[in-house]
Parts: structure tokens; C-alpha cells; sequence
């Protein structure tokens, strides 16, 4: 699946993200690689919001190697100076790798042992001779770290997968029950993959989905009218919208389009 940018809330061209989808052999385990770079002036400081993916990430930076839990809500980052990071958004099917209760990782982060790895990202990113192919060295480690840890997914690893890729990316599925059916499964059956191998419920991650959308529909075209937006995206109406996107994102439809 093409890597996508609906989780970034506020793209800044200050801070650009390259994504890059993994090889075939590792496509069980990494949905995408992003990469994100920054120098800026003395004095400047940069904060991002973002509304992440259901799944873990596993991120690379100077000095540090963690793996960071869904969320439940938007997240922040402010950026100074000059840095980098790399990482690696998973697959539902490699959440094990890292809990056995994603639900309970939620909002949480995990350092990793791994000084190999951790060099070896560094050593791509930070040396000056490897500017042509710093990005495809670091998203190599990373990717070749993880598919050794897991060479196959397993039978209801792969349907995680299934439901998470119909869910983000089938544009007519905007409630549980027509997940559930583009699958060939109950609704329960959902809420079991969605418990072993995601954190949030099947309909959070429906939820989270139909607010991304709306988002990403709002930087595109920033007057979009939202009663026509909230029956795109199968709410009742436009109140309805403004509500959900208000809870999640701590704003109105409206406010956000004028930011």
C-alpha cells in the first residue's frame, strides 16, 4: 500500500517527511518508513500535531531508539535546532514483537536495546559522504532489524493487517459493521484482532479515520462546505461532525481549516 501522510495534521515544509514504502519481503511488518529532517534558524521553534495510526512506531534518533504505543488522541512535537528521525511505522501483525497488551502501551514508550542498530542509523544519517543515500541506508537497518526479529506473521497477524489496510484505505467503509463485512467476519471477531494486535477498539480506529479524512479534506480545500464533508463521511450531519472533530482534535472544523 502507497505510503499516505493523513496522520500529519500540520505538514510544514520546514520539516519535510520522505516516506518510503518497505521491500515486498518486509511488507508483513512495516507499513511504511518516514523520515524527517529539519535545520532551522536560532530562535525558531516549530510544533506539529499529529493524529497518528492505530499501530506502534519504532523511531530512530540521535542517541535514542525507543517504540512508541498508539495514542489515544492528537500528539505534539516541537522541533528546534537541527535533527532528524527515523521510523517505522509497523503493521498490526508485528505489535507482538514489542506487548502482548497493546491497549496497555497505549500513550506509552519503550527504549530499545539495540546500540547495532542504533549506530548504524545514525552513522547513515550523520555522515556527510552518504548525503545521496543516507534515507535508503537508515530505512534499510530499520526495516532488515525488524523482519529478522519477525521473518512471517502468523495466520490472524495477516487478518490484523487485512483489517487495518481496508480500514485506511477503502474509502466506502466508514462504520464497523461495513469493515466487518468487507472482511467476511463479525463485528466481534473485529474487536478480537483489534484487542491482540492494535489497542483501539474497532470503532475508535474508524472514528480516528473519518476524522483524518475530513483533515486532509481541509487542507486540500479549506471552504470545503462541511454539510456536503460530514455526509461524505457518513455522519448524521454537520453538527456531528463538528463534534467528533472537536473531541479528537481539541478544535472545530472550521477553526482548523482557517490554521
Amino acid at each position: 500500500m502507497k505510503p499516505t501522510s493523513r496522520g500529519e495534521l500540520t505538514p510544514d515544509p520546514r520539516s519535510p517527511i520522505t516516506r518510503i514504502a518497505p521491500p515486498d519481503w518486509a511488507d508483513h511488518a512495516v507499513q511504511h518508513i518516514w523520515i524527517v529532517e529539519w535545520d532551522l534558524p536560532p530562535g525558531v521553534a516549530l510544533r506539529q500535531t499529529a493524529l497518528s495510526y492505530p499501530a506502534l512506531n519504532m523511531v530512530a534518533q540521535p542517541g535514542r531508539l525507543a517504540v512508541y504505543g498508539p495514542t489515544t488522541a492528537v500528539s505534539f512535537r516541537t522541533l528546534e535546532g537541527r535533527g532528524w528521525a527515523v521510523g517505522a511505522l509497523l503493521r498490526p501483525a508485528a505489535t507482538p514483537l514489542f506487548t502482548d497488551r497493546p491497549a496497555g502501551f497505549a500513550n506509552s514508550e519503550r527504549e530499545i536495546d539495540a546500540p547495532a542498530l542504533r549506530a548504524a542509523v545514525t552513522r547513515s544519517m550523520d555522515s556527510p559522504e552518504r548525503a545521496a543515500t543516507r534515507h535508503a541506508e537508515a530505512s534499510d537497518a530499520v526495516v532488515r532489524w525488524i523482519v529478522e526479529r519477525m521473518p512471517a506473521a502468523d495466520p490472524r497477524g495477516l487478518e490484523a493487517n487485512r483489517m487495518a489496510e481496508l480500514a485506511d484505505s477503502e474509502p466506502g467503509l466508514l462504520r464497523v459493521p461495513d469493515l466487518a463485512a468487507a472482511m467476511g467476519a463479525s463485528v466481534r471477531t473485529l474487536e478480537r484482532l483489534a484487542a491482540d494486535y492494535f489497542g483501539p477498539t474497532p470503532a475508535a480506529i474508524m472514528r480516528r479515520r473519518r476524522i483524518q479524512m475530513a483533515a486532509e479534506r481541509l487542507r486540500a480545500e479549506p471552504q470545503a462546505p462541511l454539510a456536503d464533508l460530514a455526509q461524505e463521511l457518513g455522519y448524521a450531519d454537520q453538527p456531528h461532525l463538528t463534534r467528533d472533530f472537536r473531541a479528537v482534535l481539541g478544535m472545530t472544523p472550521r477553526e482548523y481549516a482557517g490554521r
